[in-house]
């Protein structure tokens, strides 16, 4: 069993990794706080990125943090405060476990926007480098014991992510073109989101073929949890959301 340095208590501030290559393990971390805190890939090399490995996060926070083009793989996260969303650019997963009560996260595919509406070079290197690194993983994130204020997942392959089915729906571009005419039988709520899923603005910048919506922790105004379950299994019926 790998042995772990252990913190506690403690407030991290302005912590940066950037083109070191390294790998940073064998870390817990309980009840501390990031704050301005940063790990970046250089522009050049793909060996440059940073692999954190064999973490564990509980009951933490951040504050403006995020990680750009790194991997991060067997880590835990649970009972995470945000005070912004946490996000994350160009990075890849595999055995990342996030549970309990969860903030405001983002996972996005992009590591450089999109120049004059195209895609720039680095931005394919990128894309091409987490294709390859996905084809060998049997799965990425575990949510399935998490409950999210809000849960943006661009950059993962759905198929890789484990749910709960009850509060967590996947939809792919091709199941949800070929029954448009049933995207509103979920209710308003899901309608919404599955409209911006097509929208031209998700294909520029996200390159959205599949996505993942679940029930928020606390639901908008107007909204509540039941109707929402009620509305995911109105889409799998419907022929809207994949099928569990």
């Amino acid at each position: 069993m790998t042995t772990m340095m252990e913190y506690r208590d403690k407030t991290f501030q302005s912590l940066r990794d950037r083109d070191s290559g390294r790998t940073i393990s064998g870390f817990s971390f309980f009840n501390c706080h990031f704050q301005s805190c940063l790990t970046w890939c250089g522009f050049a090399e793909l060996g440059q990125r940073t692999r954190m490995t064999n973490i564990e996060f509980r009951s933490c926070s951040h504050a403006g943090c995020s990680i750009c083009g790194g991997i991060v793989e067997d880590v835990l996260v649970e009972n995470f405060k945000t005070a912004k969303k946490f996000g994350t650019w160009g990075t890849v997963f595999k055995h990342v476990t996030l549970r309990g009560k969860i903030g405001r996260v983002m996972f996005s595919d992009l590591f450089e926007l999109p120049f004059k509406g195209k895609t720039t070079t680095l931005q394919r290197t990128f894309e091409k480098a987490n294709a390859e690194y996905y084809s060998k993983v049997d799965w990425a994130l575990d949510i399935r014991q998490a409950e999210f204020d809000d849960f943006d997942c661009r950059g993962v392959p759905s198929r890789l992510v484990r749910r709960n089915p009850e509060t967590q729906m996947m939809v792919t571009r091709e199941r949800v073109l070929a029954r448009q005419d049933a995207i509103g039988a979920g209710g308003e709520y899901w309608e919404g989101l599955i409209r911006l899923f097509l929208s031209r603005e998700a294909v520029i910048y996200c390159n959205l073929d599949d996505a993942i919506y679940l029930v928020p922790r606390r639901p908008p105004e107007g909204f509540d949890r039941k109707s929402l379950i009620a509305g995911i299994e109105a889409l799998r019926r419907a022929g809207v959301a994949e099928p569990d």
